[in-house]
């Protein structure tokens, strides 16, 4: 089965702060390239270079392979050489572009008008969706991946073309707002990704997230990822057990049964969260357990493999719920 991540070339990929948004947008990527889609992911001006778990240190501008023998590649976008090549493209020569744009007027000038630097880096994301092209006139990208900022920064940029086009009707930057609106509103080229632990806070911020986007957004929706689903490590039978039992003299066998009784209650406190999201989400879930390794290149691999999986299965589950 075809997942509906890859039907769609724009991919924005946001959620709270911490909740892994950056870990699965590679792990998406990399399940693209696999299926053979010339894929960037495209980080937005991000502190965190999410490629250096790929063993790439140094953030790049310009996209960067990452892997030796499938089409995927990555960036992290900055407003200030977003500014530049949006000068240069505009104003056609690099003197007249260097005249009015690289002086410190204009820098200061950006930096005072509100979401400008996340215009520039919205524009530029948009430009490589819309109108990179190859020399045979293809699009470049067959999907891009964007890393969006946490949900409350995430939301300001995905309302920014609503904001300047209602500010600035008329003009080149007017003009720009409003495809990138259309981009974003557009079921066949967008989709966003929500992506939340199974905890309190960011599952309500994930519910809070799909319903703008439904609503006061207007961005078309694809799954719901929630991320570092812990294993079941007792059964009901031996947490019984383990609370009737003596505790042990030996202070290793007592803290690793007191452990093992935390993580369980753990695991418990999630399930009441996956719960939840599963009452109230209107988006199709995809569970992702917690791995208990450091992201690199094996584990972002293996997440990559129950992305697929877990997208496959909550396809085949809508599917059926429509059907039914």
């Amino acid at each position: 089965m075809r997942s509906r991540l890859f039907e769609r070339r724009f991919a924005i990929v946001s959620g709270k702060g911490g909740v892994g948004r950056s870990t699965v947008s590679l792990a998406l990527g990399l399940t693209a390239a696999r299926h053979g889609l010339r894929t960037c992911v495209v980080q937005l001006g991000a502190r965190e270079w999410s490629a250096r778990a790929w063993g790439h240190d140094q953030p790049s501008y310009a996209p960067v392979a990452l892997h030796e023998k499938l089409p995927l590649f990555a960036c992290n976008l900055n407003p200030g050489d977003a500014l530049r090549e949006y000068g240069q493209m505009k104003l056609r020569f690099r003197a007249l572009h260097n005249l009015v744009f690289e002086n410190d007027v204009m820098r200061r000038l950006v930096r005072m008008v509100p979401g400008m630097n996340e215009m520039l880096m919205l524009g530029k994301a948009w430009h490589m969706e819309a109108a990179d092209r190859g020399a045979d006139g293809a699009p470049t990208w067959d999907l891009l991946v964007i890393d969006a900022p946490a949900t409350g920064h995430g939301v300001s940029l995905l309302r920014l073309p609503q904001v300047i086009c209602a500010a600035v009707p008329v003009g080149p930057m007017a003009e720009d707002a409003r495809a990138m609106k259309a981009l974003l509103e557009d079921p066949l080229r967008t989709g966003l990704h929500v992506v939340t632990l199974p905890q309190e806070l960011p599952t309500t911020e994930a519910l809070e997230l799909a319903e703008q986007a439904r609503t006061s957004l207007g961005v078309p929706t694809g799954y719901l990822f929630v991320n570092q689903v812990l294993p079941r490590i007792l059964s009901d039978g031996q947490v019984r057990a383990i609370a009737r039992a003596r505790p042990s003299k030996d202070p290793l066998v007592a803290a690793a049964l007191k452990a093992a009784v935390r993580a369980d209650q753990w695991r418990a406190d999630q399930q009441v969260q996956l719960d939840r999201l599963h009452r109230h989400s209107a988006l199709p879930i995809v569970e992702l357990p917690h791995l208990l390794e450091p992201m690199g290149r094996e584990p972002i691999t293996h997440l990559a493999d129950l992305c697929r999986a877990g997208m496959e299965a909550a396809d085949l589950r809508n599917g059926a719920a429509r059907r039914a």
